[in-house]
Formats: C-alpha cells, structure tokens, sequence
C-alpha cells in the first residue's frame, strides 16, 4: 500500500505532522516505510532528529533508517534538500513496495505547475492520496482534488484551533465533494483531524508525547490509520 500526502500549493496544514503520527500508528500493525520528499526534511526532524547524509535525493537505498526508539517499528528515507531527480526515487519508491506492506510518502506542498510536474512520478504511484486540508478557504480551494481513479482520503486538520462552527461548515463542504467524487465511482473518505496542543512538541526525544494526546485525537488518526490500510 502506497499513500501519498497532498495540501496542494498551501503549507502549514500539519500534513508533515500527520503523516508521523499516522506512520507510528500503523507500524504496530505492518512494516512501514515513511519516505521524506520534502526540501525541509520535516518528517525526518520529527522521528531522527539532525540525522546525516546519505539523504533521499542523494542515494535512495542508503537513505533508509530505522527509529531506534522503544516500540516503534518504522523506517524513514531521510532527507534535506530538495529532490533533483523525483524519477530515480519513485524507482526506489517501487522497489521498497515489495519489502514494506506500507510506504507514506511525505510530498511538500506544491506551489506551483512545474512543483506538480516534478513531483508527478511519486503522485502517480500511490494507491491512495491522503489530502490534508485545514477548515479555511485557502487551504480548501488549493487541495480538494481528485487524481484519476486513484482512492482519496481527506483529513481535514486543525493544527491550530478553529471555532467548532467553522470545523462543521467545512466538514460539509468536504462531506460533498466526497459524495460527488464517490458518483464519479471514485472512493472517497474523509476523518475530522481535532487540535490537540500535544502534537506540536513530537520530537526524536518525545516520542511519548504521544501518550498524552487526547481520545478525540487519538481515535482520528486511528480512524485515519485504518482507512489508509484498507484496499480500495
């Protein structure tokens, strides 16, 4: 199962963030294979801390680490920089499917055509796109797409608080674009993603910040763990 991480060409979503928590949460069921495609290394920062070179966009098959931290069974495709050739590590990307059962692939946000062109190979690999999208009218209008055939997963997310009554509109709209992309025979979901202060302060050395993260949360990224795994 390969998924990919979309906002569009808005940053700032906690879509990095997510796909750590999501990541950690499914590799107590499967192996798991978190691969960081973005320019910032952010999902390396989390689970790694300043890890060294070799890097994604340098030497794929050398960039893969393990978390070496007590209970977790995840491996990270380090990175820092942006990737030079998206071809070479969508290859890797193929060959590591058959020795993990799950692969989140972390693509930064993609501002611009030629942004989405470059990361097309990646796009195109996966099973499913996860879009992470925040309950405002920016982050809605860059993300919500559909990609072909391929199954869409949207995790609206409050990185920061919102008032419930904005949540709730925006769970509508996205409610309606599931319904129109399901009669277009696509399948389409969507989780509630709630603020919780807890998740800002994930870091190599906090892993167990994630023992303090509230039901509400945990059961979204549950909820969200177990849709990504499902096949179509």
């Amino acid at each position: 199962m390969i998924v990919a991480t979309f906002s569009g060409s808005k940053g700032g979503t906690g879509k990095t963030t997510l796909a750590v928590s999501v990541s950690v949460v499914v590799s107590a069921l499967v192996s798991t294979l978190l691969v960081d495609a973005s320019a910032e290394g952010g999902a390396t920062a989390y689970l790694l801390g300043d890890a060294p070179p070799p890097y994604l966009r340098e030497d794929p098959e050398r960039s893969l680490r393990r978390v070496e931290a007590e209970g977790l069974r995840v491996f990270v495709a380090v990175n820092r920089g942006a990737l030079t050739n998206v071809e070479a590590v969508a290859r890797a990307v193929e060959g590591w499917a058959a020795r993990f059962e799950f692969l989140m692939l972390d693509i930064p946000a993609l501002t611009d055509v030629d942004a989405v062109e470059r990361y097309m190979p990646l796009l195109r690999l996966a099973d499913t796109v996860l879009v992470v999208t925040e309950p405002n009218p920016a982050s809605i209008e860059a993300s919500l797409y559909t990609f072909g055939g391929k199954r869409v997963v949207v995790a609206l997310n409050s990185p920061r608080p919102y008032p419930k009554t904005i949540v709730d509109h925006y769970a509508r709209v996205i409610s309606g674009f599931c319904r129109r992309t399901l009669e277009k025979g696509i399948t389409a979901d969507y989780v509630l993603i709630p603020y919780d202060p807890a998740v800002s302060r994930l870091g190599p050395s906090t892993f167990k910040v994630l023992n303090y993260t509230s039901e509400q949360f945990d059961s979204a990224v549950m909820r969200l763990a177990s849709l990504l795994l499902r096949k179509k």
